[in-house]
């Protein structure tokens, strides 16, 4: 899928960002209850159950959002949400350090306002841009194809 620099497809992209981050803002919320439970339960072997569910529900939710917003078909395995929302995570937070990084010199809350605001399209191409590698893309009378085939 190529981007023009139309403007639906820029505010298609600031959805996408927009519905990631607050997605991921209450995702957030209920893994830090469910991890906590998972730590004190079983310490290391609940830290690792943990971060594999959070993979796994970015994972879901980039997928819900491409094909939200883009029509686009991504693969339905679990394992491929898991590999998606690993990918999605670590992409996400090597463009995040930025925003670490002016908050932490700058710890104003107007200043988190508006960096959230400058990176709603830059967290919505980021999303684009990895669920497009997880695409499943058929042609004429083929069944469907996914990155594992």
């Amino acid at each position: 899928m190529e981007l023009d620099l139309d403007p639906s497809d820029f505010w298609n992209v600031c959805n996408h960002g927009l519905g990631l981050s607050i997605l991921m803002f209450l995702l957030i919320i209920g893994w830090t209850l469910v991890l906590g439970i998972l730590v004190v339960l079983g310490f290391i072997i609940g830290l690792f159950v943990g971060l594999g569910l959070l993979a796994l529900g970015l994972g879901y939710i980039n997928s819900y959002l491409a094909e939200a917003i883009w029509e686009m078909k991504t693969d339905y395995r679990p394992i491929s949400r898991f590999v998606h929302g690993v990918l999605l995570l670590i992409v996400l937070f090597i463009t995040n350090i930025p925003i670490i990084a002016v908050t932490y010199y700058f710890p104003h809350w107007y200043i988190a306002v508006i960096l959230f605001i400058v990176y709603i399209p830059i967290q919505g191409f980021v999303g684009i841009k990895v669920a497009e590698v997880y695409e499943v893309v058929s042609y004429e009378g083929e069944e469907p194809t996914c990155w594992g085939d």
